[in-house]
């Protein structure tokens, strides 16, 4: 964090923590995260091969969950369409997902289920497209999100036509 900084490693707590709030532009909030995370404490750091291995480690054991803690995911999507016709449509999509706290986080279902869907359509021939492909087409998507909503991942939208 000195480095970062400019500062000697031998700077007093003090004036370390003014000069990462003044890196903040004076964000007291931020700071206060920075502290809990105990970024600027004097705890040994992780051994590691790089500087992001090391801050990974430290960072999974001060963010494990404790017991009967889990995860939430909260998603919105705003959409702006603008049809051949010329009007406009917002569409909104709203999700939110907890994980479980004896089982699959949050982010292992929003992400393994729709990868793991989407091999077994491959696999059984229902997307038979070769190469990369993106999932923005509806014979793709459509069958992606009928699935995940069998396991329990529902969202909602919503519409807004203008004029």
């Amino acid at each position: 964090m000195c480095k970062l900084l400019g500062l000697q490693p031998s700077v007093k707590y003090d004036e370390l923590r003014q000069a990462v709030y003044n890196h903040l532009n004076g964000n007291e909030k931020q700071l206060e995260a920075v502290e809990w995370l105990g970024l600027l404490g004097d705890e040994p750091v992780p051994t590691a091969h790089s500087i992001v291995n090391a801050l990974a480690k430290h960072m999974e054991a001060k963010l494990s969950y404790g017991f009967g803690e889990r995860d939430m995911i909260v998603m919105r999507n705003e959409i702006g369409i603008r049809h051949p016709s010329g009007h406009l449509e917002d569409k909104y999509i709203n999700l939110v997902v907890y994980g479980d706290d004896k089982g699959y986080s949050a982010m292992a279902k929003t992400v393994g289920y729709p990868t793991a869907i989407a091999a077994k359509m491959v696999l059984e021939g229902e997307i038979n497209t070769k190469g990369m492909i993106v999932p923005l087409t509806k014979d793709i998507y459509g069958p992606i999100l009928k699935h995940v909503q069998a396991e329990g991942i529902t969202y909602t939208t919503q519409s807004v036509i203008k004029q």
